[in-house]
């Protein structure tokens, strides 16, 4: 949830006018090779579908059908919809800023059958809800709150005791400022990409303050403390919290170059799945996973 009125607004707004189509193809998360190989960091299974190996996880982990959870920034809610269609969630209550998604969450879950179990709300979560639930989840929008310590406090006093928190999400650099030595690394696979295939791809630009900026006025919400999120996690879930890195660092700053660009079954996409691994090994990573169950 933005910091004031003003920034929930434009937040909201912005993201009014990104409803897209589900099978859009727009960035990594649209490839199976992407999603497949983002899995295997999470769950240890290379299976293809987006977030699914945090489900596998959660469903191994919990052992049993959990009976409400909780999303805020949930947009259209389709990973929240496969817990509940994938019955490890009996029912979930989503937060969103912008009208327009949480309208596609309802018209999504009741196409799908499961329109009586899943509530789609537009407002600030953390002065609204006071339920508790067994799930809060965070996949892909805990980079996104302001003020990460106020979001993690709030997700361990919603829990109920032996309730899980699932976080999957963006650590990386705040605002999507990249780095001199990851621009350097993407340009490169760009490069050889280019260089395979004959064509030339746009390349990644170099972050100064101007770029900060942009990005801050574009959207508000967007990754203003993700820097901040895995010592956050330290201070509220507990020192031996595990923060499983899962990569990402190429597959984010490149996959809404490359996946558009490129039908599944092109090399290209096997070059950037590559390049990704090949970058966690080297400690490289924008991506974690943590599961944590409240004692």
């Amino acid at each position: 949830m933005a910091t004031n009125n003003a920034e929930a607004t434009a937040a909201g707004q912005f993201w009014d006018r990104r409803v897209r189509a589900a099978g859009d193809r727009v960035n990594w998360w649209s490839s199976d090779a992407c999603t497949a190989h983002y899995n295997l960091g999470v769950c240890g299974q290379a299976v293809p579908g987006n977030s699914l190996g945090c489900r596998i996880a959660l469903a191994a982990a919990a052992g049993r059908t959990l009976g409400c959870g909780i999303s805020v920034g949930a947009g259209a809610g389709d990973k929240e919809r496969a817990l509940l269609t994938g019955g490890i969630v009996g029912e979930m209550q989503l937060w969103e800023l912008s009208e327009a998604r949480a309208a596609e969450a309802r018209r999504r879950a009741e196409a799908d059958g499961v329109g009586d179990r899943l509530q789609a709300r537009v407002g600030n979560a953390f002065t609204q809800e006071t339920g508790s639930f067994d799930l809060v989840t965070w996949d892909h929008s805990l980079h996104h709150m302001p003020d990460i310590d106020q979001a993690l406090a709030w997700s361990v006093e919603r829990l109920n005791p032996g309730g899980w928190l699932m976080i999957n999400d963006y650590f990386g650099p705040n605002r999507l400022q990249w780095r001199r030595d990851e621009v350097n690394l993407c340009n490169g696979v760009l490069d050889e990409i280019d260089h395979a295939h004959g064509t030339r791809l746009r390349r990644v630009r170099q972050s100064n303050i101007i770029t900060r900026l942009r990005m801050k006025h574009r959207d508000p919400s967007e990754a203003p403390q993700s820097e901040a999120i895995a010592a956050a996690i330290t201070r509220h879930l507990g020192p031996a919290t595990h923060i499983k890195p899962v990569g990402g660092t190429v597959l984010n700053i490149l996959g809404g170059i490359v996946v558009p660009a490129f039908p599944e079954d092109h090399p290209a996409i096997a070059t950037l799945v590559a390049a990704d691994r090949a970058a966690l090994a080297q400690g490289q990573w924008h991506f974690g996973f943590t599961l944590w169950q409240k004692p």
